[in-house]
């Protein structure tokens, strides 16, 4: 009785990356990530472009990790998606093997909840906490148009505030992360 979870864990050192994986609801694709740098496909679930080693959405997921999170929810641009963009949640229990430092998943259909793209880049640098003004210069608009768009997104998100915005959009995933924004 003492050996079966010994056992069960040489078996299958992902077992809780793959439990974890089956409470993100419509999950369609998956990747583990490697403490080496590299990924592979999370059995039971597809592979999939963004989830490749280089991909800036795979580094925004290590570096998450490695800042010590151990779950986040996010946006990323995706044409192809309904909304034109897909939730990827990154997982990061604490009993991996020491060669595993998580795993990312792909939901392809997610609601927006009526966010433009714009929209959801300016809210996720907002939850990186940029004011208005950063924001406005990182994105080059006019602070004017940033306004406008917290306008829109403080209504859409039935949000009294900036920082309600935020913790609403980092709750839900509703966000592209400030590293998008970069590019």
């Amino acid at each position: 009785m003492q050996l079966s979870p010994v056992i069960a864990r040489a078996v299958s050192p992902t077992r809780s990356l793959l439990a974890s994986a089956r409470l993100v609801c419509g999950a369609k694709a998956g990747a583990v990530l490697l403490r080496d740098g590299t990924t592979c496909p999370l059995p039971g679930l597809e592979g999939h472009a963004l989830l490749d080693r280089a991909s800036p959405a795979v580094q925004v997921a290590r570096r998450g990790i490695r800042n010590g999170q151990v779950y986040r929810s996010f946006m990323w641009p995706w044409g192809e998606a309904p909304c034109g963009h897909v939730r990827l949640t990154v997982l990061a229990p604490s009993d991996l093997p020491a060669f595993v430092s998580g795993a990312v998943l792909l939901t392809p259909d997610v609601d927006c909840r009526a966010l433009t793209a714009r929209e959801l880049e300016v809210l996720g640098l907002v939850v990186e906490g940029f004011s208005n003004q950063q924001v406005a210069k990182r994105l080059a608009i006019a602070q004017r148009t940033v306004a406008t768009h917290l306008e829109h997104i403080l209504h859409k998100l039935e949000a009294p505030s900036r920082t309600a915005a935020a913790v609403r959009a980092e709750r839900e995933g509703c966000y592209v992360p400030a590293h998008f924004a970069l590019s």
